[in-house]
């Protein structure tokens, strides 16, 4: 069995960045009542399915195959026909240690955090892309956009506690999906109240490519309705110098790519001066600069995009008057 399905966030900074006490949430149960089997292994009846075994908080390792073959401390067997589990140990009996059992907790994790990414998947009515490649991926460097992850790992938070605590993992859930209300984080994307990377319509804002360590000026401001389906606007200065207010600029021009062949290989705008107002960058779009040093081969994008995302959740239908 394989899937080619991701989950969204990791199973430990992205989970402890929702609850910072998530790892009292472990599930362990104590096994009490532990007699003598054979020599020094020990027996408890009646434990429950045991996935892992833990002695006072450590793991015990891979069970044995049976509890013949339990013969070594820290060893241990549990027979789910007869809901028994033994444990070998020559230096005092397991009733003196803190004896417990659970699943082992990084694989519990992981497939709640699993499970959680396909409730979302089957949740939001349109598709999650991610965010590889170069100059794509978010300020924080992730593959998906902040509201997928923080929707994952708070989801997958709330049922990691609903077993201890209900009410904490009902609280969580309705941060990201609220039946009630149809405030969580979820349901607001769904109602295009957010929208994620691939989702944004028209100019989606000027990313830094290389900037020179002395620049003190940028790219401040953006407008205007692309022409276009889709580009990616190589913005570069050509000849550097000092945009400064009340002075004509004689020297500091800038060039503009966009896409022909491949993305920003083809000249659109030519060394033009900057004006201090909206300089065109073609395409219907134009940029604005601040004032202060510019150096040659600042690069810039702007990615645009002149089509619009259509809401999911908006229908339309044919009214008749009678």
């Amino acid at each position: 069995m394989s899937t080619y399905f991701q989950a969204y966030c990791n199973i430990n900074t992205d989970l402890i960045g929702v609850l910072p006490s998530l790892e009292g949430y472990d599930q362990k149960h104590l096994i009490t009542d532990w007699t003598v089997d054979s020599g020094a292994r020990y027996r408890a009846d009646s434990s429950g399915y045991i996935s892992m075994l833990y002695k006072n908080g450590k793991e015990m390792g891979a069970a044995q195959a049976s509890s013949a073959a339990v013969d070594t401390n820290d060893e241990w067997y549990f027979d789910s026909a007869n809901d028994v589990v033994y444990f070998y140990n020559d230096s005092n009996s397991p009733n003196e240690d803190r004896m417990e059992s659970g699943l082992d907790w990084e694989t519990l994790k992981q497939r709640v955090v699993d499970e959680q990414a396909e409730r979302i998947r089957g949740y939001i009515p349109f598709p999650i892309l991610q965010r590889k490649g170069v100059g794509t991926q978010s300020a924080s460097s992730r593959d998906y956009d902040w509201i997928i992850i923080k929707s994952n790992a708070t989801l997958a938070c709330a049922e990691l506690v609903r077993p201890s605590d209900p009410e904490l993992a009902d609280s969580l859930e309705k941060r990201i999906i609220d039946t009630e209300t149809d405030m969580g984080l979820l349901d607001r994307l769904k109602r295009g109240e957010y929208k994620l990377s691939f989702q944004s319509e028209g100019q989606q804002g000027v990313r830094e490519v290389s900037i020179d360590s002395s620049t003190t000026a940028s790219i401040v401001d953006v407008r205007g309705e692309p022409s276009v389906s889709w580009d990616v606007l190589k913005i570069q200065i050509q000849t550097g110098g000092t945009l400064t207010a009340g002075t004509a600029n004689s020297t500091v021009t800038y060039s503009v790519w966009g896409r022909n062949q491949s993305i920003k290989d083809s000249l659109i705008v030519d060394a033009q001066l900057i004006t201090g107002g909206w300089d065109s960058v073609g395409f219907g779009m134009s940029v604005r600069f601040s004032m202060g040093v510019l150096t040659a081969n600042d690069e810039w994008e702007l990615e645009v995009s002149g089509d619009r995302a259509e809401n999911p959740l908006i229908k339309t239908a044919q009214a008749t008057r009678i």
